[in-house]
């Protein structure tokens, strides 16, 4: 059976990429661990661990399938770095760190009037700028109403994105039980809804090892996101109706994408696992 989508020729989408800060409550002292949280306007700091959540356009090997034709193939060579390869091709930290200062550019000019099949290169990182070593959480959260995920190819989904596998398969961010390539997904719509009644999907990335004080995470946990090709206005009418897609009273239409980067002590606690437990527990 043959099925066609109709092309959106309407009010184009534009795509929010906006942040969501954790509630961090600090009460009793066996319970007092430092902790932070980072989103793109701004920091809750306890104690001594402190992390910067940087966005790039540059997956650290390249544009990460994204499509982007502006993006520039890395010329440095890799070298003494723990996950990404010796003698490849990748974006330095300082080019990355560098490019990031640019980033709410360039999410203002392609992030707006998007278009079926036009995506945007989303490459989050997290640097230690405390100084305790601290285990490192990269959360990732797109409206379920919207998702279209790229790996359950869910059908009537607007939102086509895609994590980098490469994050996972170099053991630097922990994989899900199941496979070796998957992060932590919580597509229930349980693991977050909004003021507004709005649930997303989850992805999780927790860094197996501490980050040392002054080091940034060598792989970017995503990739792009952008409008599928096969979005129709049907599809984005429904969105609308469930509210994952928001509509101003010009006509533009909105996505929020929600990225979040926590943070905690490492000393005292035996894994990434434990030690986050225990962040999630002084909620």
């Amino acid at each position: 059976m043959e099925r066609k989508s109709q092309p959106v020729k309407k009010k184009l989408l534009v795509l929010s990429l906006c942040v969501v800060l954790a509630a961090i409550a600090i009460a009793g002292a066996s319970l007092a661990y430092f902790t932070d949280t980072k989103s793109a306007t701004n920091t809750f700091t306890v104690g001594n661990v402190k992390i910067e959540l940087l966005e790039s356009r540059f997956h650290r090997q390249g544009s990460g399938g994204s499509g982007d034709t502006s993006i520039p193939a890395p010329t440095q060579t890799a070298s003494g770095m723990k996950y990404v390869t010796d003698g490849s091709k990748a974006f330095t930290d300082d080019e990355i760190k560098a490019d990031a200062a640019k980033y709410s550019e360039y999410i203002g000019e392609r992030g707006k009037n998007l278009v079926p099949g036009k995506n945007i290169a989303k490459s989050p990182y997290v640097v230690n700028t405390g100084a305790n070593d601290a285990y490192i959480r990269i959360r990732v959260m797109i409206p379920s109403d919207a998702n279209r995920d790229y790996w359950q190819a869910r059908s009537g989904g607007v939102i086509e994105s895609q994590f980098c596998t490469t994050a996972i398969t170099s053991g630097e961010f922990m994989h899900n039980d199941k496979t070796t390539y998957n992060p932590f997904i919580d597509a229930s719509g349980r693991g977050y809804v909004d003021e507004n009644g709005v649930k997303y999907d989850v992805y999780t990335f927790i860094r197996n090892e501490p980050l040392k004080p002054g080091e940034m995470t060598e792989w970017n946990v995503w990739n792009y996101i952008g409008i599928a090709d096969e979005a129709t206005s049907a599809n984005i009418q429904k969105a609308v109706n469930k509210g994952a897609i928001l509509v101003s009273e010009d006509g533009t239409m909105t996505v929020n994408v929600l990225v979040q980067a926590d943070a905690i002590q490492a000393e005292g606690f035996a894994d990434a696992k434990a030690a986050f437990a225990a962040f999630d527990a002084q909620k």
